[in-house]
């Protein structure tokens, strides 16, 4: 089962706002050297970071949960899945390393409930947690979280 990640409005906003003002900025900037370089050295750093860690996609399968990006994905074994549930991150986690909505969230946050965890969504609506055997919590949204849990629970091996 595979399903695609949606955006917030503001991870939208906030994605577009950035790298229309870094792109702007190199454009501004272009006869100035040292400061288009500088530019044009953050701007590929937030693009291409964002093509290896942005939310894309959900992909389940009898074996592994997949977090996909346009350029990488991460999978978690389904063997080492203590359980899933539906789950709505609030907007007081703190990021530790972590995006908090370019290219969606991503990343390492800590929440006072859940303790620390790995984030891979576009929504807070539209999340699930997903809880390993070795203590690891994973916070995963997709476009349709209660057909992924339902499926992904009937794959847990136990």
């Amino acid at each position: 089962m595979k399903s695609k990640i949606s955006y917030s409005r503001f991870a939208t906003i906030l994605t577009v706002i950035v790298l229309g003002l870094l792109f702007i900025g190199c454009i501004v900037t272009i006869h100035e050297k040292p400061a288009f370089f500088m530019l044009l050295v953050i701007y590929l750093i937030l693009l291409v970071s964002s093509l290896f860690y942005g939310a894309s996609y959900i992909k389940a399968d009898n074996n592994n949960i997949i977090m996909g990006s346009i350029l990488k994905c991460r999978k978690i074994s389904m063997q080492n899945l203590e359980s899933i549930e539906l789950f709505q991150p609030t907007m007081g986690a703190i990021r530790i390393f972590a995006s908090g909505g370019f290219m969606g969230y991503w990343g390492i946050f800590r929440e006072s409930d859940i303790g620390r965890y790995y984030a891979f969504y576009g929504k807070a609506s539209d999340c699930f947690l997903v809880r390993m055997k070795n203590g690891d919590k994973y916070v995963l949204g997709c476009d349709n979280p209660d057909k992924m849990v339902d499926y992904i629970n009937s794959h847990i091996v136990k």
